[in-house]
């Protein structure tokens, strides 16, 4: 197994490679080159993700902000991949959703089944809803309404989802603009026909430009591939091989260059960095992490796990607390300050960072 030193030397790299070494000169306009640059985001949690987004500039944008890009278009929320909620900009959206939906097909199959939930309705219902948003993004509720009235009946919460979920693996729609508190749906316009194979070496390209040095069992896991899948799109994909601390990694070109030393970062819960199979990866911390951190943000050094962190928004201040595994130096407590008013001014809120221990539930 790699020493500690090449651990930390490969998440250096790596934090370079997602976009959280040497931050991005610009502004919210800029937000669509950082989804672009990771291939795709998750982004289960609405507001975790938009700082995801926004701290991978140098001057972070505004919640506010993200969501004008949503609202925009330039940048769209839709399931796509394992399946789960993921920011992907237009141009890419159509090769991983190729890439990806035909597992992700046979994997829904299982829930309904003994649901007896009724594919051949799909076109039929497909077509009403792509009716509806003509007239512009509607809610799920309101698409729910719609297909009521076509049917006579309502659909329930389930088959609804499975509804929409089918709308956007088919590529008919994306999210739209926030309204209110609740999304919407919109139109998409038709979309590129890619060829399977094509795509799985589009979405391996990505996954390793955004993410390496990583290995071929991470653009499976990450994707929805097969294992053996995913290594013919790699070795198809005009990457680079490297063979570093016994380990097998891919990358798109050169090793990045390792982001500056002692660098900290409070992620968002789910973020790129860790989106990877952890299966004979090496530990990044060197003491068990407590299960509650699954539920926070995490608190990065030198792309190292160092402890979790989670946020109380007040009205006119954000609470910030930070849990670590050791002794913060002067310098990591100075990063973690840094850090912490880039998350106010996201926030358009007053930091105010402090020790203590990280309850479950609470998202960073």
């Amino acid at each position: 197994m790699p020493t500690t030193s090449e651990v930390r030397a490969l998440q250096r790299a790596r934090l370079t490679a997602v976009g959280l070494g040497a931050l991005r000169e610009g502004d919210g306009a800029d937000l669509p080159a950082v989804v672009r640059g990771l291939g795709a985001v998750q982004a289960q949690e609405p507001h975790s993700s938009a700082w995801g987004l926004a701290q991978r500039l140098t001057a972070p944008v505004t919640l506010a902000g993200v969501q004008a890009a949503l609202a925009e278009g330039t940048v769209l929320r839709t399931h796509v991949l394992r399946p789960t909620w993921h920011y992907v900009t237009p141009e890419d959206l159509a090769p991983l959703m190729t890439a990806t939906a035909p597992r992700v097909r046979r994997a829904m199959l299982s829930a309904e089944r003994p649901r007896g939930f009724d594919h051949a309705l799909l076109p039929r219902r497909h077509g009403v809803i792509a009716d509806a948003l003509a007239g512009g993004p509607l809610t799920r509720k309101e698409i729910g309404a719609v297909l009521a009235e076509a049917e006579g009946e309502p659909l329930d919460a389930w088959h609804l989802g499975q509804v929409m979920m089918h709308a956007e693996l088919d590529l008919l729609v994306a999210s739209g603009p926030m309204r209110g508190k609740q999304p919407t749906y919109r139109l998409l316009p038709e979309q590129k026909t890619w060829d399977e194979e094509a795509a799985r070496v589009h979405l391996a390209r990505a996954y390793v430009r955004g993410h390496g040095p990583c290995r071929a069992e991470d653009v499976a896991w990450w994707g929805t591939l097969t294992k053996g899948a995913a290594r013919a799109a790699v070795a198809d994909a005009g990457l680079t091989r490297h063979e570093v601390a016994g380990l097998t990694l891919w990358a798109d070109g050169d090793l990045p260059d390792p982001a500056p030393p002692g660098t900290v970062r409070l992620l968002s819960v789910y973020d790129e960095l860790f989106c990877h199979d952890f299966k004979g990866w090496p530990a990044l911390t060197r003491l068990a992490m407590p299960s509650r951190w699954l539920y926070t943000g995490l608190v990065v050094v030198d792309g190292m796990i160092a402890g979790g962190w989670a946020r109380v928004l007040k009205t006119r201040s954000v609470e910030i607390t930070v849990e670590l595994t050791d002794e913060p130096t002067a310098a990591v407590w100075a990063s973690l300050e840094a850090e912490a008013a880039r998350y106010g001014a996201f926030c358009e809120l007053e930091p105010v960072l402090r020790r203590g221990a990280v309850g479950k539930g609470t998202i960073g």
